[in-house]
C-alpha cells in the first residue's frame, strides 16, 4: 500500500474503506509521526479519539462499503460495436425500410434489431445511418406488437409507433389509427441532442423521442399478426451465448459475481465511462436462462437523491453498490457518500415478481432503494 505524502489523508474515510480489520494497515501506511498525530496518541485528543472510535455511531459507519468511485468504463470500441450490430441480426422491417447498405447487411435507419419474445424485440439505435459505421451508442430500444391506438400503447414510455411495413423509413413513423406496428421505448445512454429535443438530454428514459400520439379513444389491440421476418420467439440458446460473449463487463467487486463469475442474472456492458447497459435473465447463472426479462441501463452514481438520473425517480428505482459482501448486500445503500450505479429495468415480457404483476415496460416497483 502506497500513500502519496502530496495528499491530505483522511483517516476516518480510509478506515471506512476498508473496514475495522484495516485500521491497523493504515498506521503502517501512514509512518509513525503522521500516524501518531492523526490517531490522536497525544495527550490533548487521546480522550476525543477514544470517543470518537468507540462509539456507537462510529460502529456502524466503520462498516459502510463504496466510499470510493467504482473503476470507470470505456465507451464501446469498433469492435464491440461490430459484434453488437452482428449480434441484433433480426428483420422486424419490411425490405423497403431497409434504406441502409452496408458491408454485412441492409439495415434500418440507425437500428438494429433482435426478437426477444412472440411480441417484443429489443434495438440499438447508433449516432450514425449505417450501424456499421456508428462511432457510439444513443438509444437502447424496446418494442412491443400492437395497433396504432391509444387502447394499444402500452405505456407512457413508449412515444413512437413505427408500422412494421411502409414504403420507406421515414413513411413507417406514426401510422393511420389501426395500423399494425411497433410501439417503442428509447432510453438515452449518453448525453445527445435530436431535433425533437429543445436541449441536450442526459442519460434517461426520454420521453421525447419522436412523439407520435394515437386518436385520443381509439380503440383496438392486436398482437397476433406476423412480422415481415417472422422471427418471433425466444432467444436461441447460440443466441444467449452470443450476448454473454458481448456483455463482458464486470463493474462490481468478485465477492458480488456469485453465479459461476456473473452478478446474478445479469449480464454488462459499458457504453461510456459512466453509462452501462444490462441484459436481466431468468436465472442466476445467465448461461442456465431460457428467456431475457429485462434490458436496461445503469449511471453512476451516489445513493443521494440528488444523484438519480435526469430525477426520474419512478424510473431508476433500484441503486446498487459497487463493493459489498455479497449481491444482496449490494442493494441500496446506507451513507449518500456510497457510490454504485442507479438501475432501470424495463420488462421484454409479462412477468409475475414478488412485488406483482409486471407488465412490459419501465419496472417502477423493481426492488425500490430510495434514498433517505
Amino acid at each position: 500500500m502506497t500513500i502519496d505524502p502530496s495528499r491530505t489523508v483522511d483517516r476516518r474515510r480510509v478506515i471506512q474503506v476498508l473496514g475495522a480489520s484495516g485500521a491497523l494497515a493504515v498506521a503502517g501506511c501512514l509512518g509513525d509521526d503522521e500516524a501518531a498525530a492523526d490517531d490522536g496518541t497525544d495527550d490533548e485528543n487521546g480522550d476525543d479519539a477514544d470517543e470518537t472510535t468507540d462509539g456507537d455511531e462510529d460502529d456502524s459507519t466503520e462498516e459502510l462499503s463504496s466510499l470510493e468511485p467504482g473503476p470507470a468504463g470505456e465507451s464501446l470500441s469498433a469492435d464491440d460495436i461490430g459484434a453488437l450490430v452482428a449480434a441484433f441480426d433480426d428483420q422486424p422491417m419490411n425490405e423497403a425500410q431497409h434504406e441502409i447498405d452496408g458491408e454485412n447487411g441492409s439495415y434500418t435507419p440507425r437500428h438494429v434489431w433482435k426478437w426477444v419474445s412472440d411480441e417484443t424485440l429489443i434495438g440499438l439505435h447508433f449516432d450514425e445511418p449505417n450501424p456499421e459505421e456508428a462511432t457510439a451508442l444513443d438509444y437502447i430500444t424496446i418494442g412491443r406488437k400492437g395497433l396504432f391506438t391509444e387502447e394499444s400503447q402500452p405505456d407512457e414510455e413508449f412515444t413512437h409507433f413505427h408500422q412494421h411495413t411502409a414504403d420507406s423509413w421515414e413513411g413507417g413513423h406514426g401510422g393511420e389509427t389501426g395500423d399494425e406496428g411497433y410501439w417503442l421505448t428509447h432510453i438515452a445512454v449518453r448525453e445527445i441532442q435530436y431535433p425533437f429535443h429543445d436541449e441536450s438530454i442526459d442519460a434517461r428514459v426520454d420521453y421525447e423521442f419522436m412523439p407520435t400520439p394515437p386518436e385520443e379513444g381509439s380503440d383496438g389491440h392486436d398482437a397476433g399478426w406476423n412480422a415481415p421476418d417472422g422471427g418471433e420467439g425466444d432467444l436461441s440458446d447460440d443466441d444467449r451465448d452470443e450476448l454473454l460473449e458481448i456483455f463482458d463487463d464486470e463493474w462490481t467487486n468478485e465477492d458480488q459475481q456469485e453465479a459461476n463469475g456473473y452478478t446474478p442474472s445479469h449480464v454488462w456492458k459499458f457504453v461510456t465511462e459512466d453509462v452501462l447497459m444490462f441484459l436481466h435473465w431468468d436465472e442466476p447463472n445467465p448461461e442456465e436462462a431460457n428467456e431475457l426479462i429485462y434490458f436496461g441501463i445503469g449511471v453512476r452514481g451516489q445513493f443521494d437523491a440528488d444523484d438519480v438520473p435526469a430525477g426520474q425517480h419512478d424510473d431508476f428505482t433500484h441503486f446498487h453498490l459497487w463493493e459489498a459482501d455479497g449481491w444482496e448486500a449490494g442493494h441500496g445503500g446506507q451513507d449518500p457518500d456510497q457510490h454504485g450505479f442507479w438501475l432501470v429495468h424495463h420488462a421484454v415480457r409479462p412477468l409475475e415478481m414478488p412485488w406483482g404483476d409486471v407488465e412490459v415496460g419501465v419496472d417502477r416497483e423493481f426492488m425500490p432503494t430510495p434514498p433517505e
